[in-house]
């Protein structure tokens, strides 16, 4: 079979200025007529799949040209829904004309008014639904005499249960359904319950619905595990083809209660400058390519960090064990070695796969407090105590670079849910964002954006973490807001982030500062992974990928990937595969999980928050 995604993105260019009969189509792609039923029936699956359409008569188009546009849609409490079209304006959908869509599905839409306005929503009907995001509900339970009734909360309408399929559930029960038919203009849909998760009123019940309703799995399925048993832990064989860096006094800075520990750093001063080793956790050694735990690596995406638990994207023999940067323990790497001037200037850099033994898992607060001068700690850890200081030197002059390039760092405070033993809110804090903090970020945007610019030059297939120049239209507006503080972003037509950087610095402490620096995060682009290098706005950077977290993100994995390509001249074969094959829609695919997870945080969280608050009303 020839290679469908390129035969229809070719159709699709063609479209935009013609219209063609199935006929014509076999033609232009070169089909032959021996295959015509079976071609029939992929021309058809494009269609509905909206991304052609068929007119009435009998020529293909594009949806686009005949008014619809397709995308994925967000209903809220059932009783409208909105279409988001990066760089268009959103469409809003009344609950009238949702025509059975869930909430995430993926749908065609028909514009029924426009807007002038820029800062003004279109309207729209649902046309079609291309693909429904999942066939399992949640909602609460509703029994009546002959039969039963589900209520989901992001759905339009009830879900119908016949007598002998609510599993025994009662009233008031949240549960979830099995959709098996969506419903129509007449009848609502059908289903049956599948599991009882419990009183809604219960915490950690409607976590689990939280997880259900996202499709999120947290077990992972009997292949993979077993997978994963299979896994040979004996590497010594491997040893002799890595650069041996383990009598360095490498070490891992992390959270307390952090188990994935991807990265590993070391530095020491040169006569020109600094050189800085950063050593990730070589994941694609155990993950290889087209085996069940990569598939479910891919379908996961990222690690999930909620309040009271983590969703490892691989399981935790992996993730806690073999892969995780453990003190005293060889560890399978890729180093990036980089070399700086006093300056903080970019001199040198290589990258290998080698092998270490980090000497110390740090702490954020332990090291924030060496560099406080704790000297019960200094004394505790005086072989890295040197070390520590270089690293702190050369810290500060890697931010004083982004600093002079515009780089936008926002202050804005990370709220931390602490539980006790029985997973109740124990209290809420303020995360503090030390020098042990930025000091391990400032190293891994350094490695990230070597390995970045790196595999660009070099035309290596990769993902490149890209962070697009703001919206002009949402600029214009954050500027009405910033004028009512007495600041202003000049230019339109010249946006760097340099511009808002400023703003940022001076309201920093203010009691507007919050509000101010929140409002210009809201304005900028959201980060996403794309297939080619569109450069990072928000960090002022040419290049840029994720590379330092291959434990907890699907991009970090085939990033080494690519790079174990490039050590190898082109003959990993990893690369030449399926997924390196289809990296866009990997992109687009791991931008929607990340979204999801960071969505399912905020969720989470934010019930947390409320629960703490219910506890001490009427305290001050």
């Amino acid at each position: 079979m020839k290679n469908l995604e390129k035969e229809l993105k070719y159709l699709r260019q063609v479209l935009e200025e013609y219209e063609f009969t199935f006929q014509e189509i076999l033609q232009l792609l070169d089909w032959s007529q021996k295959k015509r039923k079976l071609y029939k029936q992929i021309v058809n699956s494009w269609e509905e799949d909206g991304e052609i359409y068929l007119k009435r008569n009998g020529k293909y188009t594009l949806p686009e040209k005949e008014g619809f546009l397709r995308g994925e849609i967000s209903i809220g409490n059932g009783n409208f829904g909105f279409l988001d079209i990066p760089g268009e304006k959103s469409v809003f959908i009344p609950g009238n004309y949702l025509n059975t869509a869930m909430n995430g599905d993926t749908v065609l839409i028909r514009i029924l008014k426009d807007s002038k306005s820029p800062d003004k929503s279109r309207e729209g009907e649902v046309y079609k639904i291309v693909k429904r995001d999942r066939d399992i509900i949640v909602g609460v339970f509703e029994k009546s005499m002959n039969f039963g009734f589900v209520r989901p909360k992001n759905a339009p309408r009830d879900i119908y249960i016949s007598k002998k399929k609510t599993k025994g559930a009662k009233t008031g029960d949240l549960v979830a359904v099995k959709i098996y038919f969506w419903g129509d203009r007449e009848k609502k849909p059908e289903g049956e319950v599948v599991s009882i998760i419990g009183n809604p009123q219960d915490t950690q019940t409607l976590i689990s619905a939280l997880l259900i309703d996202n499709g999120i799995q947290e077990k992972f399925s009997n292949e993979v595990i077993k997978e994963v048993d299979r896994i040979e832990e004996d590497f010594s064989e491997e040893l002799e083809k890595r650069k041996d860096l383990r009598h360095l006094n490498i070490v891992t800075i992390d959270g307390a209660d952090a188990k994935d520990l991807d990265d590993a750093v070391y530095v020491e001063k040169t006569d020109l400058g600094y050189k800085l080793y950063v050593s990730i956790a070589d994941v694609s050694y155990y993950v290889k390519e087209g085996t069940e735990l990569d598939t479910e690596a891919l379908k996961r995406g990222n690690s999930i960090y909620l309040v009271d638990r983590v969703i490892p994207m691989l399981p935790r023999k992996l993730s806690n064990n073999l892969c995780s940067l453990n003190p005293h323990e060889d560890k399978l790497t890729f180093t990036v070695e980089i070399d700086f001037d006093a300056r903080g200037k970019v001199i040198g850099n290589d990258f290998y796969k080698s092998v270490i033994k980090s000497k110390y898992r740090m702490t954020y607060t332990d090291v924030n407090k060496i560099f406080e001068g704790d000297e019960e700690l200094i004394e505790k850890y005086s072989p890295v105590h040197k070390m520590f200081t270089e690293m702190l030197e050369l810290s500060h002059i890697i931010r004083n670079t982004k600093k002079r390039r515009g780089s936008i760092d926002f202050e804005l405070p990370e709220i931390k849910v602490v539980l006790d033993e029985n997973k109740l809110v124990k209290k809420i804090e303020v995360r503090e964002r030390g020098e042990a903090e930025k000091l391990i970020e400032d190293f891994m945007v350094a490695a990230n954006e070597v390995v970045a610019e790196k595999l660009f030059w070099e035309e290596i297939p990769a993902i490149y973490r890209v962070h697009e120049d703001p919206d002009k239209a949402k600029i214009s507006v954050l500027n009405e807001s910033l004028a009512k503080f007495g600041y202003y972003i000049k230019n339109l037509d010249d946006l760097h982030p340099g511009k808002f950087q400023t703003i940022i610095e001076k309201t920093t402490g203010l009691p507007e500062g919050y509000l101010i620096h929140k409002l210009i995060l809201r304005a900028m682009q959201r980060a996403r992974y794309a297939n080619k290098n569109l450069g990072h706005f928000g960090l002022a950077s040419k290049y840029y990928l994720h590379f330092t977290s291959p434990i907890r993100r699907y991009a970090d994995l085939l990033v080494h990937r690519a790079i174990k390509d490039q050590i190898h001249k082109g003959k990993y074969i990893g690369v030449k595969g399926h997924y390196m094959n289809a990296l866009d829609d990997v992109c687009k695919h791991i931008s929607e999980t990340e979204r999801n997870s960071m969505e399912l945080e905020r969720k989470i969280t934010k019930y947390y928050h409320i629960i703490y608050m219910q506890w001490h009303l009427g305290e001050e």
